[in-house]
């Protein structure tokens, strides 16, 4: 059994859906935001569950489910994207459990193992200001972006930044050996993406570089696009590009140590359902990857899910390198 569940002590937004003892609930930890998780919590109590969110930003999640794992203090994990649900799971941090709507998800939504199952997503995208950049000229691929009518068009952002760390991961992806590892060539390109980029380090110098007129093709999760097209005045067009785009998917999944799994198994049942998830994309544009769920959501939202093609990786396998590869950047290419 847990110790009784010490969430009131930690640095993080503990949303509550009901006043039981803390032991009696059952405690979500998810990095969504503060109105999203108001939302699942005030769905959950109506549905009649039992529920605590603890609320954090993702890394500081991750790390504290990893100093937890002798002695876990939640019991599901909710809307962290691929690379931690991954990493997590390699750790031994989750159990399998098949949710009831697991059936008709897409292969690319689900692993192997039956332990992370994905339920909304974001593509990054390549878009760009259809006024100052005809569509003939647009770049059709990822990999046309090093060609020299794009220096200086584009930004390259923190490394630090999902966004970032997401497309930088979809372009080593496409150069990798029958061994896992990045190719020569693809260090080479990723060399030549970084020198043709306007390279910055923090939010305010990336919108510079926009308001500037020199950067006219944004690399940036899908809503990133809408809300820099809004603040900047920009007229945007997403490439549906050659060898697909990198999703963010976020997953749920039940931890190992739960003591109260069929608590947990009956909540992930109804968190991913259909009706639910057509609610949250009702509420919030989100693109649920569930196709019952899809077929219930806004037009909008089932038009921004045909924009463009994921781009197929192996998130199990792309995880554990991804650091590895970031620090050569910073260290060798940036």
């Amino acid at each position: 059994m847990h110790q009784i569940k010490r969430l009131l002590t930690l640095a993080a937004v503990l949303i509550a859906v009901t006043s039981p003892a803390l032991a009696n609930s059952l405690v979500v930890y998810s990095p969504q935001g503060e109105e999203n998780v108001q939302w699942i919590v005030d769905q959950a109590k109506a549905a009649g569950y039992d529920v605590q969110v603890l609320r954090a930003p993702g890394g500081e999640l991750f790390d504290r489910l990893v100093a937890e794992k002798n002695n876990p203090q939640a019991d599901v994990v909710l809307g962290m994207v691929d690379t931690s649900m991954a990493l997590l799971k390699k750790n031994g941090l989750f159990q399998p459990y098949t949710p009831a709507w697991a059936a008709d998800l897409p292969a690319q939504y689900k692993d192997k193992e039956g332990i992370v199952y994905k339920f909304w997503s974001t593509p990054v995208v390549i878009a760009y200001d259809s006024e100052k950049l005809a569509a003939e000229r647009a770049p059709k691929s990822w990999l046309d972006l090093t060609r020299g009518e794009y220096k200086g068009k584009y930004v390259i952002g923190n490394t630090a930044w999902q966004t970032t760390r997401v497309y930088l991961a979809g372009i080593l992806a496409r150069f990798l050996d029958d061994k896992g590892e990045v190719t020569q060539a693809g260090w080479d390109f990723l060399g030549a993406f970084y020198a043709n980029a306007i390279v910055v380090d923090d939010a305010d110098a990336r919108k510079e570089a926009f308001k500037s007129g020199g950067a006219v093709i944004n690399l940036n999760w899908f809503g990133g696009v809408i809300k820099d097209a809004r603040e900047l005045g920009m007229q945007v067009k997403v490439i549906d590009p050659e060898g697909g785009t990198p999703v963010i998917s976020e997953g749920v999944a039940i931890m190992a140590g739960t003591d109260q799994l069929e608590q947990a198994k009956a909540f992930v049942d109804w968190f991913g359902s259909a009706d639910v998830m057509a609610g949250y994309a009702k509420k919030f544009g989100q693109v649920p990857v569930l196709p019952a769920a899809l077929a219930k959501s806004p037009p909008e939202v089932q038009a921004n899910a045909e924009l463009v093609k994921a781009q197929p990786i192996d998130w199990d396998a792309v995880a554990p390198k991804l650091d590895g590869w970031l620090q050569k950047i910073e260290l060798e290419i940036r």
